[in-house]
């Protein structure tokens, strides 16, 4: 019977690395939201406008994961025809080469398509997109958004503006392609253009989570194994 009080201990100790591993640190949030003075914005996005608009940015440091990102847009110009059509994007996270201006992998994270309403008038909103997806501490990387419906045409067009921030990141900028009509393969190959100057308000939550902790399969595994081996010293007892 002595094995018994040695695999409890196992899995009790397990079970609390567990745990100790899951309280990850406070969430890192790099914001310029709270310098957008409500109003000030750029454009145009979308139909008829840029296909494109994204902001780069250097992971903090001490971070491994990105939790979302917000970016603020309103529908800001209409077609003249009596049913315009809405812009619909999708929102990627991507390494980026800050200095080449260029992506350098495949996307980290794409979002669901996202329609934004017609509407009188500008009325921005904060869009959040939320993800789980590893980064690396000082490395490169741009968020940006992509209209699905660029190919739109006048007079049936929609175009969005994004909000832009009173200040300026030391590393960061808001940037687009230079082919305004670019597609999405054209987007994610193409060098992009950078603007000095405000960014555009947007926020991102990162964090810092051990990665040398066994998965809770792992642990089941572990005592799984623990238990069938106290189970045969009994039997040859």
């Amino acid at each position: 019977m002595k094995p018994i009080p040695l695999i409890a201990s196992l899995i009790l100790g397990l079970s609390a690395l567990s745990h100790a591993g899951g309280a990850a640190a406070a969430p890192i949030v790099l914001s310029t939201l709270p310098s957008w003075n409500g109003t000030d914005s750029i454009g145009e996005f979308g139909a008829a406008g840029f296909s494109a608009w994204g902001q780069f940015f250097r992971a903090p440091t001490g971070v491994n994961r990105m939790l979302d990102f917000t970016f603020v847009l309103s529908d800001a110009i209409q077609g003249s025809d009596a049913t315009p059509v809405p812009v619909t994007f999708q929102a990627y996270l991507v390494p980026y080469d800050i200095s080449a201006r260029r992506i350098t992998g495949p996307a980290l994270y794409t979002s669901a398509p996202v329609t934004v309403p017609l509407t009188d008038g500008l009325q921005f909103v904060p869009y959040t997109f939320d993800m789980d997806v590893e980064v690396a501490a000082a490395s490169g990387y741009m968020m940006f958004l992509f209209a699905n419906n660029y190919d739109v045409r006048i007079p049936l067009d929609s175009r969005l503006r994004l909000a832009t921030a009173g200040e300026s990141l030391p590393v960061g900028a808001y940037n687009f392609v230079l082919d305004a009509d670019a597609s999405l393969d054209t987007v994610l190959a193409a060098q992009w253009f950078s603007l000095a100057g405000p960014d555009l308000a947007f926020s991102a939550t990162f964090d810092n989570r051990p990665t040398d902790v066994p998965e809770p399969g792992t642990l089941a595994l572990l005592a799984g194994a623990g238990l069938a081996g106290g189970w045969m010293r009994r039997r040859r007892a």
